[in-house]
């Protein structure tokens, strides 16, 4: 039997599995297609009429690179978020984001914290760096904000993740709960807040962005209510210094051309991001009807 390149030990011990299975793979073994996407998450609304016409503009320009900094796509994100420029970095979704955290902050064997039945792209990743997965159960349908603290604390841990609104359950926490469980948190934890569904859920639900605390990283995408999934492109808010560290090690040609143009131009249409939320409302309302 022919030899073969070693793998690391951590990837080697990792089983063969991912955290999705695409709803195209699931479409490939039934032999047929679904009628309706429903577990992917994804806005049928799709993306701004702006969107769709500036990307079909600049369809002749792929043949050149994307901007290595994404600067003008930060310089919008931090206008709209009213930070600086320096406060935001820009990833392929916030699951490329995710996968750059674990590398950051989990050495092998090292705890890190959040609920069991939380997203699974966050536990591949620290699977993926030897991290070592310690869960708290939801406490009614929602995440169990002291359980996630009482296991930090006696786990020590370097990372904890929590996604506000909550996904699956898609239940929230209003502001004043998320900043007393940040203040709570020892200085030495950072948290991801993962806001991917932010825009969809009750402003009451997201705390004032404060980029002088270094151990929170605030985490948006164009993904979900903007409704440009297939274009892979999130980003982060924290300190400056926890920016600069992201610099270390991202991909800087990750996100293409064309995810930064869309993503620009999705943020200066606020009009259709706000159309788009009221009508997902009331679909929700009717469906639960």
């Amino acid at each position: 039997m022919r030899q073969r390149p070693f793998l690391t030990p951590i990837i080697g011990a990792l089983p063969t599995t991912v955290p999705f299975v695409g709803p195209e793979a699931q479409e490939r073994e039934r032999g047929r297609p679904f009628r309706a996407r429903i577990g992917a998450n994804e806005s049928s609304f799709g993306p701004s009429p702006r969107v769709i016409a500036r990307m079909e503009s600049v369809a002749r320009d792929q043949w050149m690179y994307c901007d290595p900094d994404n600067y003008e796509l930060k310089v919008a994100a931090a206008a709209h978020h009213g930070v600086a420029v320096e406060n935001v970095v820009v990833g392929e979704g916030i699951d490329g984001l995710l996968g750059l955290v674990a590398r950051m902050y989990v050495a092998p064997g090292e705890a890190v914290v959040t609920s069991l039945g939380a997203y699974p792209t966050f536990n591949f990743h620290i699977a993926g760096v030897g991290g070592r997965l310690v869960t708290v159960s939801y406490a009614n349908d929602k995440e169990d904000l002291d359980g996630l603290l009482a296991k930090v604390a006696s786990e020590k841990a370097p990372l904890v993740y929590l996604s506000n609104p909550d996904n699956p359950m898609g239940s929230w926490w209003e502001a004043p709960d998320v900043v007393r469980f940040i203040e709570a948190l020892p200085e030495t934890t950072m948290l991801v807040l993962d806001e991917a569904y932010g825009e969809l859920g009750p402003a009451s639900a997201l705390p004032a962005i404060d980029v002088a605390r270094p151990n929170v990283i605030r985490m948006r995408t164009f993904s979900k209510a903007y409704g440009l999934a297939g274009i892979r492109c999130g980003y982060a808010v924290a300190e400056a210094e926890v920016i600069r560290d992201f610099e270390k090690i991202r991909n800087h040609y990750g996100v293409s051309r064309m995810a930064q143009i869309a993503g620009l131009e999705a943020l200066a249409d606020q009009d259709y991001l706000h159309s788009v939320v009221a009508r997902v409302a009331a679909g929700r309302e009717r469906i639960s009807a």
